[in-house]
C-alpha cells in the first residue's frame, strides 16, 4: 500500500514538473517522436554502414526537407491565407444573400425592420467567426513557423534527434533494465502491443496525411480553385482526425468555390476530387498503410486530441495519439483482467 501511494505521489510530482516546463518541451518531444518513427529506417541502413553515419544521413535529410518546406510552402500559404482574410467581407455578404432568400421565402410575415435587424446580427456573427478563424490560422502560421523554423526545427530538434536516434537501442536497453525482473516478460509483451499500435497509426497515418495533402493540393489546383494549396494541405493534415479532415476540406472548397464563381464543369470536377480522395483513403491508403488492427476507435482519437489541445496546447495535440495508443492498450488489458475477477463472474 505504501509503495502504491509512493508511486502515485511520484507520478503526480512528475506531471506537475512537466506542466511547469511544458513551454520548452516541444523540440524534445518532437525529436523523440521523429526518432521513434525513423528508428526502423536507421536500423535497416545500419546493416550497410555504421549507425552514426546512417543517423547523420537521416537527420540531414529531415532538416533539408523541413527547410525546403518552410522556404517554399510557407510563403505560398501565408499569401493565400491573407487573400482569404481579405475576402471575408464578401463571403459574409454572400452567406447573408443566400440566407435572406431563404428567410424571405419561408417567413413572408417578417417585417422589413426585423429582416434588417436579423441581417445585421447574422452579418456580425459570421464576420466574427471568419475573422476569428483567419486570426487563428495567421497565429498558427506566423507563430508556429517562427518556433519551428528558428528554434525547434533548425536548432534544437536536429541536435536532439541525432543523439536520440543514434543511441535509440541503448535508451531502450536502459529502460528495459529498470523493469523488475519478475515483471519484465509481462511488461515486454505489453510494450510490444503498444508499439504495434503506435507504429501502425503514427507511421501509417503520417504517410496517409502526406499523400492526401499532395493529392488535394495538386488536384484542387488543376480544378482551378483559388487557395487550392492552402485547402489541400489543411485537408491532408487534418485527415488523421477521423472525418474532420475530409469535411473541413469539402466545406472550405464549397465556400471558396461559391465565392469564386466556379463553372458547372468545375463543380463536377471538385466533387470528383473529394470522392476519389475519400475512396482512396477509406479503401486503399488507410487499410494498407495504417491497417485494420490498430484498435484506436475514431471517437477515442477525437476525444484525446481535443483533451490534449485543451490541457497543453500544440504539445498536447502532438502527444495525444501516443497517449491514446498507450491508454487504449492498458484499458483493454484492464478489461480483460476485470472479466476474470469473481466480482464480474458473480462468484462469492
Amino acid at each position: 500500500m505504501n509503495k502504491t501511494i509512493f508511486l502515485l505521489v511520484g507520478a503526480f510530482l512528475v506531471f506537475c514538473f512537466i506542466c511547469q516546463i511544458s513551454g520548452i518541451l516541444l523540440p524534445f518531444v518532437l525529436a523523440f517522436l521523429l526518432a521513434y518513427a525513423l528508428s526502423p529506417l536507421v536500423k535497416k541502413m545500419s546493416r550497410h554502414m555504421s549507425r552514426t553515419v546512417a543517423t547523420t544521413i537521416i537527420v540531414c535529410s529531415v532538416l533539408i526537407f523541413a527547410v525546403s518546406l518552410i522556404l517554399v510552402v510557407a510563403p505560398v500559404l501565408q499569401a493565400q491565407l491573407t487573400d482569404f482574410i481579405v475576402k471575408i467581407p464578401k463571403l459574409v455578404n454572400l452567406v447573408w444573400d443566400k440566407l435572406k432568400d431563404i428567410l424571405t421565402y419561408g417567413r413572408q410575415n417578417m417585417t422589413e425592420q426585423q429582416l434588417y435587424r436579423l441581417s445585421d446580427s447574422v452579418s456580425e456573427t459570421a464576420l466574427n467567426i471568419f475573422q476569428g478563424f483567419g486570426s487563428a490560422m495567421t497565429r498558427v502560421i506566423s507563430g508556429g513557423m517562427a518556433i519551428f523554423s528558428i528554434v525547434s526545427l533548425l536548432l534544437i530538434t536536429p541536435v536532439v534527434l541525432f543523439y536520440v536516434l543514434r543511441d535509440w537501442g541503448i535508451i531502450l536497453t536502459n529502460i528495459k533494465e529498470m523493469i523488475p525482473m519478475a515483471k519484465r516478460h509481462k511488461v515486454e509483451q505489453l510494450v510490444k502491443e503498444i508499439n504495434a499500435t503506435l507504429a501502425g497509426f503514427i507511421r501509417g497515418q503520417a504517410s496517409v496525411c502526406l499523400i492526401l495533402a499532395i493529392y488535394y493540393a495538386t488536384a484542387l489546383s488543376l480544378v482551378g480553385l483559388e487557395m487550392a494549396i492552402l485547402v489541400g494541405i489543411l485537408t491532408g493534415l487534418l485527415i488523421f482526425v477521423p472525418y474532420i479532415g475530409f469535411f473541413t476540406g469539402l466545406l472550405l472548397s464549397i465556400i471558396l468555390g461559391a465565392l469564386q464563381g466556379l463553372s458547372g464543369s468545375q463543380w463536377l470536377w471538385l466533387g470528383a476530387v473529394f470522392l476519389i480522395g475519400q475512396i482512396a483513403e477509406g479503401y486503399f491508403l488507410t487499410p494498407y498503410l495504417v491497417g485494420k488492427k490498430v484498435g484506436l476507435h475514431p471517437v477515442w482519437i477525437i476525444f484525446v486530441l481535443l483533451a490534449g489541445g485543451m490541457v497543453a496546447g500544440f504539445l498536447g495535440v502532438l502527444l495525444a495519439v501516443p497517449v491514446a495508443a498507450v491508454l487504449g492498450v492498458l484499458i483493454r488489458h484492464l478489461l480483460a483482467w476485470y472479466k476474470t475477477t469473481t466480482f464480474y463472474k458473480g462468484q462469492e
